[in-house]
């Protein structure tokens, strides 16, 4: 579920709704093989590329985990097998052909609370956040790097109360259709939502990935208000820092999907530029850093 957190604003009129989701990409047991092999299909836009076959964690009904290798196969094989033309280039690797082993029988997965609708998430020791000089590296920065935000501006509203009444929703599933949040901004007081995410950068959307931040007009669910838009960039301007503008397709955030839904009617999305997007990421410090500096400002602006 949600957490959500309210501030108090000098005023209680035009409430502001800030969100940044927990949730990260996964797979899900499809079935338990009588040899013990987990099929799993995935969770939100996770391809097998993007994890490659090593360590996962199989969460159990009880909290625990159960650890699991993530696996394609072997390759010095012949035609018989189907990673052979995977090898030579001829088919894509596909999750139905992927298979998580456990080295369990399929009933001591069942005494474990393992089974069909059990969740897999990498396993904590591949997910150790790295430094390379100004960034940050690792799995699921989409949107541990938007919470991080959110955090750091819940400690100043704590401080200082802001103009409105601000309401931080951090939600769940958004990376499988979002829901969530769209249900926390339907039901708070207020009309504006403003989602805090990873955005990618990629040639194609003339995104680079250093200290701006990055301010969406569109994406593939919604358009964003321009209004938002423009006054958040203004708001960077004179804090000193570009920002960078985005048009985006194959993307999607709580914000413009609680748009589609008829949740809210005026949305706005910050970012930070993120490469690797859905698999190994790597963003800019500086621009986690910018991306708070003009959120905050923008929570704050009379």
């Amino acid at each position: 579920g949600n957490i959500l957190a309210h501030f108090r604003g000098r005023s209680d009129s035009a409430p502001l709704h800030l969100t940044a989701h927990k949730d990260e990409l996964g797979l899900i047991v499809k079935r338990v093989e009588p040899d013990g092999r987990l099929r799993v299909q995935n969770m939100g836009g996770l391809y097998p590329f993007k994890w490659g076959e090593g360590l996962v964690d199989v969460l159990a009904d009880d909290g625990t985990v159960v650890t699991g290798v993530l696996c394609f196969g072997s390759l010095h094989v012949s035609e018989e097998s189907q990673i052979e033309r995977v090898k030579a280039g001829r088919e894509a690797m596909v999750w139905r052909n992927a298979w998580v082993d456990c080295k369990r029988s399929k009933s001591e997965l069942a005494s474990a609370g393992v089974h069909a609708g059990s969740k897999i998430v990498p396993a904590r020791s591949r997910k150790s956040p790295v430094l390379l000089g100004d960034y940050v590296c690792g799995h699921a920065i989409d949107d541990k790097g938007g919470v991080a935000i959110l955090s750091e501006i819940a400690a100043r509203l704590a401080h200082e109360a802001p103009p409105q009444d601000t309401y931080l929703i951090i939600s769940s599933m958004e990376e499988i259709g979002s829901g969530s949040a769209a249900f926390a901004t339907r039901t708070l007081p207020g009309d504006r939502l403003i989602a805090v995410e990873i955005v990618p950068a990629m040639p194609e959307y003339d995104i680079v990935n250093d200290a701006r931040p990055v301010i969406l007009y569109s994406d593939g669910r919604n358009v964003y208000d321009e209004r938002v838009a423009n006054r958040a960039a203004f708001l960077a301007k004179s804090l000193g820092f570009d920002v960078q503008r985005g048009v985006l397709s194959s993307y999607g955030s709580d914000a413009s999907m609680a748009k589609q839904s008829g949740s809210t009617p005026s949305i706005g999305l910050f970012g930070f530029p993120t490469e690797n997007t859905h698999g190994f990421e790597i963003a800019h410090l500086g621009g986690m850093v910018n991306c708070l500096k003009m959120t905050a400002a923008y929570a704050y602006d009379a």
